[in-house]
């Protein structure tokens, strides 16, 4: 959720804004209610709440590079990583089950939907049946101590918006080169890759979106957007390698089906991403200067 617009400093053209202060406070509530964490009804609920605030946190580190030393960037990431990779197994099981059961009710063909179910019974119906819950609950903790690290960051070392500006500019370029490479290269890690560099932007863009920054918001829903399919297509890689990984004489039925939605994910996420990035640097960064 963005910042309010009462929680603004005026700006200047110059892009050189210290942010201290109370605008300092504008940073931290919009940290606050980007990260804020609600009760989960289910563990794999549970389980992708914090593997997404973790993301979060490390895209605002990074967006406080220049402002915070180095070292105490990467210290934080490291440790937020690390929380994050506990759970990467559980996700990954999960992620499957529930790819499964979206194309049990997309398959255009009745028989592709019993393919479909009949894997599904490999795939526990709780996500992460295996996590010992004191590992997530020692998550839960870790990644709330890891938020309130960051909130004291900013009052320890204030940083300039301008240089805020200018790191998302370049998170902005890196991004369209991501979208290059993975166009040209057309790997599922060169897509992967792209993906993770979307999501960070997106996370690091909502923080500039008061409702004032009509134009730039829409950006960002795009990115939001570009980031959900991408993610699909990410998810689709990750089933497909657990069915050449693990397949059951039912499973390698399965993989025209996987391929041909990654097909179609593929084809609109390079349409999506055209749209995204067809705007300059210059002009995204114009766009984030802009005054309330």
């Amino acid at each position: 959720m963005p910042f309010d617009r009462s929680m603004r400093k005026p700006t200047c053209r110059t892009g050189r804004r210290e942010v201290g202060g109370g605008s300092a406070l504008r940073w931290k509530v919009a940290i606050r209610r980007q990260t804020r964490s609600e009760k989960s009804p289910t563990l794999a609920e549970e389980v992708h709440q914090i593997r997404v605030l973790a993301k979060k946190l490390r895209a605002y580190l990074r967006l406080l590079r220049g402002s915070v030393p180095e070292k105490l960037v990467q210290l934080e990431e490291k440790r937020i990583k690390r929380i994050a990779g506990n759970l990467g197994r559980a996700r990954d099981e999960e992620i499957c089950r529930q790819i499964l059961q979206w194309l049990a009710a997309k398959g255009d063909k009745e028989g592709c939907r019993q393919g479909v179910r009949a894997a599904l019974v490999h795939f526990p119906d709780a996500a992460a049946t295996g996590l010992d819950r004191r590992k997530l609950v020692q998550a839960r903790k870790g990644i709330e101590a890891r938020r309130l690290r960051l909130l004291a960051l900013l009052d320890e070392h204030p940083a300039q918006e301008g240089k805020l500006e200018e790191l998302l500019k370049k998170e902005y370029g890196k991004s369209r080169r991501g979208m290059r490479k993975a166009l040209r290269d057309g790997s599922p890690e060169a897509f992967h890759q792209w993906r993770k560099r979307v999501k960070r932007l997106g996370y690091q863009t909502a923080m500039f979106c008061p409702s004032s920054r009509k134009r730039l918001a829409r950006l960002e829903t795009k990115f939001l957007r570009l980031g959900s399919l991408l993610g699909r297509l990410h998810d689709l890689h990750v089933l497909k390698a657990r069915i050449e990984r693990r397949a059951t004489p039912l499973e390698p039925k399965l993989v025209p089906l996987v391929d041909d939605w990654t097909a179609r994910y593929r084809k609109e996420a390079e349409q999506e991403g055209r749209r995204c990035f067809r705007t300059s640097k210059g002009k995204f960064l114009s766009l984030l200067q802009q005054s309330a």
